[in-house]
């Protein structure tokens, strides 16, 4: 994988033994291939989704990966082509890489991506497997299409001597099970460069034509191996920060000797204005990743430790060759401080390591040797593999540590990246780095299956987000979860992290009435998916999406289940604490409640929750001791599964039944218009044959109309009850929450 891809990391999950094990049966809307993988402005695009609960899709949803905007776009049903969907991209969408949802009849569907650039698309056809059948293309082009056959693609264009022609696709970045690799030839046959790390980078040697080889690396076929290979005789961003940007083929870059982040050529440095970078990054068929401000060049070798102070954060890149790089924190007698070395959470393909040393004079020992952080609990539904060290400490005396940051396994490969050490006090509660997941139940088993969770929330009921935060220690602060920018009709009930904890609940409710749409949120920036559903835990990807995105489905949710009593209750670090709870039901929604506890400990460890049939109302208590909670602010959600008879397509049905009683309404009229008709020719004297012959080509006329609303009645309550009888009630499973409870441990009274 090439370092400039969006991280992909490997997840686990928690199982959770009982009750809470039900299968969900609710409509989720869920994507699972879409293609193409791209599209120019000002052009038609017609879209193919692999996937359920996809029908009824009105519109997509396109938040940008870059800035966090969101775009809406009305889709259409192409005629004769079941499944495929037409939006036409206005000539002002602006160029970048999206997260792209679907709107569909039971909410938002969970993202993948799509590219949006000013490049020519070309759509590969498959039939040009061979070099003789190479399909013609520009050295400025995205050229995209999908492996239905075990056979690699052709293309062929032409070159100017010494011309740049760079290409550009990493699978991962784009939710596809891809490994594109390839290789460009001359005229002769001779291999002039290959796809490496989702980077090729060529120099034309001549004026003439130029063959281009692609494959998967193992010639896998299907939805998920599609591709869009951005070709470019302009820049190819690597990394952008405020005034900085590193990559290849940059205007008026300058190289970097020595300075590779893959297998391709030295990254070029480039200093420019924050509207160039901004129009670089536009133009350029990779996602920039994020930059630290550089405290120095990648190139300066430092002789000595550099002197550090709480509060300070320094960027720069890994030493070559594994050297650390290290530095000397002075700190004071009751600081409390967090150290952070970030790389691998900002999306580089690292794996830092972190040594600290007490120096006294010149003695030197041991602090701390950290590499990977220990495992978080309680810890989120799609664990997230954390590479970055991070150190919490509270000083009992003045005092000086030695850092030294190094990445030994890219240095072994003549590869560097940036860091970001920060020493941040541990007063100092931020969000930053806030990964979104959105909730759902434990696999059955340890081993899996698991499944794509569904980012909706149901008319008057809660949906609950999982906000993890890392490099957090157990010397945390609370802190505060918020977001806005909500779908009409939501309302966010907040939520908290608890002190010394890396994950909360956030709280979404719905109101009664809340129409159907969606809205990407605003407060935390990225989003936790996984990438594909599995079977078992054999291999599981999950991508850092986009912010996160909430639907509104118009039908009610099962039950709603809050804290009766207003306020945050306060109890003793030794004491239990009991919490009411008001429970609103569905009217279908009669049976137990079984719902377990999260945000506090571990699951399988946490109390469940039992509500009786029909209850409106219940109780959870805490046992403070036997959670080993510290005094501080605390926060946890309720969690379950609910079950009610629910009926799908309801707007299809009522709208069918509406059908049927205007028919039948037509049908009466027109019954009412013949039996007048027949009424007023009886009425009218045998002599007057004018009026009877009249009145006779009338009723025949009216007699037609009514076989016509006969047939359209018999039709309309056939549709109806068609309609009806194939969305017949059925007992459901939903994922219900409960709102975010908040409660504080106070320190033990003294005797």
């Amino acid at each position: 994988m090439s370092s400039s891809a969006p991280l992909r990391l490997c997840v686990s999950f928690l199982c959770v033994a009982g009750a809470s094990l039900a299968q969900i049966t609710a409509p989720s809307p869920t994507i699972t291939a879409v293609s193409p993988l791209g599209g120019k402005p000002g052009t038609t695009v017609e879209l193919t989704f692999k996937g359920v609960e996809l029908d009824g899709a009105k519109s997509i949803l396109l938040t940008s990966l870059r800035d966090g905007k969101s775009r809406s776009y009305p889709v259409e049903q192409v005629p004769a082509k079941k499944g495929v969907l037409a939006v036409k991209l206005p000539a002002d969408a602006p160029a970048d890489i999206y997260d792209i949802r679907l709107m569909a009849r039971y909410g938002i569907t969970n993202p993948r991506v799509f590219q949006i650039s000013a490049a020519d698309v070309v759509e590969s056809p498959g039939t040009n497997s061979k070099s003789d059948t190479a399909l013609k293309v520009t050295t400025d082009s995205a050229i995209q299409g999908n492996f239905k056959a075990a056979v690699p693609h052709w293309f062929s264009f032409e070159g100017k001597k010494d011309q740049r022609v760079l290409g550009a696709f990493i699978g991962s970045g784009f939710d596809v099970r891809t490994s594109l690799v390839g290789s460009v030839f001359d005229n002769g046959g001779r291999e002039l460069a290959r796809l490496r790390d989702g980077i090729l980078d060529v120099k034309l040697p001549a004026d003439g034509a130029y063959k281009l080889k692609i494959n998967d690396l193992m010639f896998g076929v299907g939805d998920d191996y599609g591709y869009r290979l951005s070709l470019t005789t302009g820049p190819v961003m690597w990394a952008a920060g405020k005034e900085a940007l590193y990559g290849w083929n940059l205007p008026g870059g300058q190289v970097v000797s020595g300075l590779r982040v893959n297998r391709g050529q030295p990254l070029e440095h480039l200093k420019a204005d924050a509207a160039t970078i901004a129009k670089l990054i536009a133009s350029s068929p990779t996602q920039a990743l994020r930059l630290p401000d550089e405290s120095e060049a990648p190139s300066v070798t430092a002789d000595k430790p550099t002197p550090l102070i709480v509060g300070q954060t320094f960027g720069g890149w890994f030493p070559a060759n594994g050297i650390a790089r290290q530095f000397d924190l002075t700190f004071k007698n009751g600081d409390r401080f967090i150290i952070e070395l970030a790389s691998q959470q900002l999306g580089y393909s690292t794996d830092p390591s972190l040594l600290i040393e007490t120096v006294k004079g010149e003695a030197v020992t041991l602090q701390a040797d950290l590499g990977d952080p220990p495992a978080t609990v309680p810890a989120p539904s799609v664990r997230i593999t954390q590479l970055d060290p991070v150190y919490g400490y509270e000083a009992k005396a003045d005092g000086v540590f030695r850092l030294s940051v190094s990445d030994s396994s890219n240095a072994a490969n003549g590869r560097r990246h940036p860091y970001q050490l920060r020493i941040r006090k541990a007063n100092e509660v931020t969000t930053e780095g806030a990964i979104a997941i959105h909730a759902k139940l434990p696999p059955a088993a340890a081993a899996g299956p698991f499944e794509i969770p569904s980012a909706n929330v149901w008319r008057n009921g809660v949906a609950a987000m999982e906000v993890f935060i890392p490099n957090r220690t157990a010397i945390s602060e609370a802190v505060e979860i918020k977001v806005a920018n909500l779908p009409a009709g939501v309302t966010s009930l907040g939520g908290i992290i608890s002190k010394g904890q890396s994950l909360g609940y956030i709280g979404l409710r719905a109101g009664p009435d809340a129409p159907a749409g969606a809205a990407t949120l605003s407060g935390i920036a990225s989003t936790g998916y996984l990438t594909w559903a599995a079977k078992d835990a054999t291999l599981l990807f999950t991508r850092n999406a986009g912010a996160p995105t909430i639907g509104v489905v118009p039908d009610a949710a099962p039950a709603l289940i809050e804290q009766a009593t207003p306020g945050i209750p306060e109890v003793a670090a030794d004491a239990k604490l009991d919490v009411p709870l008001k429970v609103t039901r569905h009217a279908a929604c009669t049976e137990v409640l079984k719902l377990k506890l999260l945000g506090l400990t571990d699951p399988t460890k946490a109390p469940e929750v039992t509500i009786a049939a029909k209850a409106a109302d219940g109780k959870v208590t805490l046992d403070i001791k036997t959670l080993k909670l510290a005094p501080g602010d605390y926060g946890f959600i309720l969690q379950g599964p609910a079950k009610m008879s629910f009926q799908r397509n309801a707007e299809d049905i009522a709208a069918a039944q509406a059908e049927a009683k205007k028919a039948t309404e037509a049908q009466v009229a027109a019954k009412k218009s013949v039996d007048e008709a027949n009424a007023a020719l009886k009425a009218l004297k045998p002599e007057d044959k004018a009026g009877q012959t009249a009145q006779q080509a009338k009723i025949k006329d009216l007699t037609a109309a009514l076989t016509k609303a006969d047939k359209a009645k018999a039709d309309a309550d056939k549709a109806a009850k068609d309609i009806a009888t194939k969305n017949a009630a059925k007992d459901t499973t939903f994922l219900v929450h409960s709102t975010p409870i908040r409660f504080r441990v106070k320190e033990t009274a003294k005797k």
